[in-house]
Order: C-alpha cells, then sequence, then structure tokens
C-alpha cells in the first residue's frame, strides 16, 4: 500500500477527473498499477490523458501522485519507437487503467506499446543483437590483451542490448532492470530463462560465462532468423563459441 499522502491525494485527483469531461483516460503505472513493489514508502505514478489541453492536470516530480498529463492525440505516439519518449515504453508493460472515456482506444493503444509488431520487433532485434556482438567482442578482446577493467565494462554493456534482443526475438518489450525478475516470472521467455547466467555475467563476466551467453543467444537468433547478423561476425564465430564448431 502506498504512503497515506499519496492514496489521499490520488482519490482526489480521480475524483476531479471524473467529474470533468475533458479528462480521457487515467493510467495507473508503477509499483502501484501493476500491483507489485508497493510500499509505505511509494507515491503513485499516472499517466492523465485530455481530449484537449492538458493544462493543470499534471504535478511536480516528488509529489505524493506524480501525474504526467497529456492529450490523446500526444498520447497514441507517446512512448514509440523513434519518439523522444521512447525510453518510456516499458512503463506500460504492467499498468492498471482507471478510467477510460475513449471506447477502449486508450486501452488498445496501451497494449500496443506493452509489445512489438513483427516488423518493428525483427528491426529492433537485429539492431540490439549486432550492438550485443559488438560489445562482447570488444570484452573479450580487452580480457585476452590483459586489459581486465575494460574487458568488464565492455562485458556490462553487452548486457542491455542481449536482453534487448531475446526480449524482441520473442515481439516483447525488454522491461525496466527493476522490474526484469517479475516480468520473466509471470512470463517467462520461451526459448531461455537468462537470470542464472545474467547473475554471473554481473558479478564476475568472464571469458567462459561470456561465451556461454553468446551460444544460447546465436542458438535463439537463427531459430528466429537473424542467422545473417551472427553470420556478419565471421570469420570470428568459432572464436567468440569458445570452439571451432559450427552453431547447435
Amino acid at each position: 500500500m502506498p504512503r497515506p499522502d499519496s492514496v489521499a491525494a490520488y482519490a482526489a485527483l480521480r475524483a476531479a477527473a471524473t467529474g470533468d469531461p475533458t479528462v480521457a483516460a487515467i493510467v495507473v503505472t508503477g509499483s502501484h498499477g501493476a500491483g507489485v513493489f508497493d510500499s509505505p514508502a511509494s507515491d503513485i505514478d499516472l499517466r492523465i490523458v485530455t481530449f484537449g489541453s492538458p493544462a493543470g492536470w499534471g504535478t511536480e516530480h516528488g509529489a505524493p501522485v506524480e501525474a504526467w498529463a497529456m492529450s490523446l492525440d500526444d498520447f497514441r505516439g507517446h512512448a514509440l519507437r523513434g519518439s523522444p519518449t521512447a525510453w518510456d515504453r516499458p512503463t506500460f508493460l504492467h499498468v492498471r487503467i482507471a478510467l477510460d472515456r475513449t471506447d477502449g482506444e486508450v486501452p488498445a493503444l496501451v497494449a500496443a506499446k506493452a509489445r512489438l509488431d513483427p516488423d518493428e520487433a525483427r528491426e529492433v532485434a537485429a539492431a540490439a543483437l549486432d550492438d550485443y556482438l559488438n560489445s562482447l567482442v570488444r570484452s573479450l578482446r580487452n580480457l585476452a590483451a590483459g586489459r581486465a577493467l575494460e574487458g568488464r565494462l565492455d562485458a556490462i554493456e553487452s548486457i542491455g542490448p542481449l536482453l534487448t534482443t531475446v526480449f524482441a526475438m520473442e515481439a516483447r518489450v525488454r522491461p525496466y532492470n527493476k522490474w526484469l525478475s517479475h516480468e520473466l516470472a509471470v512470463r517467462p521467455l520461451a526459448g531461455w530463462d537468462p537470470l542464472p547466467i545474467l547473475d554471473r555475467l554481473v558479478t564476475d563476466p568472464d571469458p567462459t560465462t561470456q561465451r556461454e551467453a553468446f551460444r544460447v543467444v546465436e542458438r535463439l537468433a537463427r531459430r528466429v532468423g537473424h542467422g545473417d547478423v551472427i553470420d556478419g561476425w565471421a570469420p570470428e564465430l568459432a572464436w567468440l563459441r569458445g570452439d571451432a564448431t559450427g552453431a547447435t
């Protein structure tokens, strides 16, 4: 349960929004929207969508209720790839619609933000996979040359695109790190549970662990048609795998 002042502020705001026909929807985000990680120290996060100008509905960062207000037209493009707010997309993986006057448009938009369409999934996965391989190669080269700190930094940098890749290969949006274990608990990836090897990667990203992760990612990538991205890193593939065998 959030802190009492947040609960009271949210009740007042929701009552005011319900009484104002210019408010199109209230989307409850964060811990309160997802129903997990709520604590007595939690505030309540919202997206307030309006039919016209959103002026007057937003609140400041740190307020008991943090409300981001935007027009319905702006919400249609909010958090989508290529937009300035693309970083906000994982917010919509677990939300609650507290008010909707759009005949289902806002819930449909939320659902679309929480998933990648097939073309987008392919583009995101391919780009992230190449990014992952770039960091992986840099890490292994640095470690082989005795540049331990640099190698570990590159290994850690590879984790973000690795996760983006494996989620996008299932047309899914990568969650924020806070929500990763929860997301995988309620909706596991079909091909792999990455958590055990991720724990090893962030603790001690030695070449053996990194190559083990690569072999899994390569198998998954080839299965869904991204073998061309992998093959673009030839002739280093046997070295990346840690042996001279082909992909399995």
